[in-house]
């Protein structure tokens, strides 16, 4: 882990490998919501050879420090343009997770120019929220807005993970996947509730992948259909067995489809 100053504020990122190499263009990975870069470690390590792979705790999350009272996917995104700015990435590819996705295609739409390609996972041009799953929210996590969430709550997880995923493997990322105070788990979703870019989708003229879960009961495959759909020459991937972390419970599936898509990127 890396750690920047920015503003007075610190930033944590995985970034490797280590010295960064000259080849292609660097991959940007946005964790979800209250998630962090954790959810990225696997991933780093399948292809940190030959290609820059850069993964922030985004403010508030994981071991970055919160930059903004309100949460807005306005503010993550100028956070991972702050990132690559600092870094030096005159451009790169964007991988986005959930809300991470959302926040990849608000930085597509900004900076078309500095977009080499996204991949957006299990999150497509559309994200609401079931008013039931706020309220399932509100009374599965721990009391107090500061109070650290630091484990995917089980009623979360019944809605997150595929009946087919391996216990072992959803008990592993559970313990860890979410990182982050209530009141920013809680913003996080909250911001995610009315993103629509829909209308823009057919503006995109970077190389896309959407990659989703077969069972996904948070963003149902129809809406990765449609968004694919919309975005010229974009390429979709529905894995089986396989629901709203398709890069966790399909590891191999994932990389493989990934690995696809970035061969053919320079």
């Amino acid at each position: 882990m890396r750690r920047l100053r920015l503003g007075g504020k610190v930033l944590r990122i995985r970034d490797e490998p280590e010295p960064p190499p000259r080849g292609p263009t660097p991959l940007v990975c946005i964790h979800g919501a209250g998630s962090s870069s954790v959810t990225f470690m696997d991933l780093v390590r399948r292809f940190q050879t030959g290609r820059r792979i850069i993964a922030p705790d985004l403010p508030g999350h994981g071991q970055s420090d919160r930059w903004h009272e309100t949460i807005s996917l306005d503010g993550y995104r100028d956070a991972v343009g702050t990132v690559c700015a600092h870094l030096g990435l005159q451009r790169a590819l964007l991988l986005g997770h959930s809300m991470g996705a959302a926040v990849a295609l608000r930085c597509a739409l900004a900076w078309p120019e500095r977009v080499a390609g996204l991949v957006l996972v299990a999150g497509g041009g559309v994200l609401s929220v079931d008013p039931e799953v706020m309220e399932l929210l509100r009374a599965c996590l721990p009391p107090g807005d500061d109070t650290w969430v630091d484990r995917m709550p089980e009623p979360m997880a019944r809605l997150s993970f595929s009946a087919e995923t391996p216990a072992e493997v959803r008990d592993r990322w559970r313990a860890v996947l979410w990182a982050a105070p209530r009141s920013v788990v809680l913003g996080d979703f909250a911001a995610c509730d009315g993103f629509d870019v829909r209308d823009a989708l057919g503006t995109l003229r970077m190389p896309v992948l959407v990659v989703g879960g077969a069972d996904d009961l948070l963003v149902p495959p129809q809406l990765l259909q449609e968004t694919a759909a919309r975005i010229p020459g974009a390429q979709l991937v529905l894995l089986p067995r396989a629901a709203h972390l398709p890069h966790l419970e399909a590891p191999e599936a994932f990389c493989a489809a990934l690995d696809d898509f970035l061969r053919a990127q320079k």
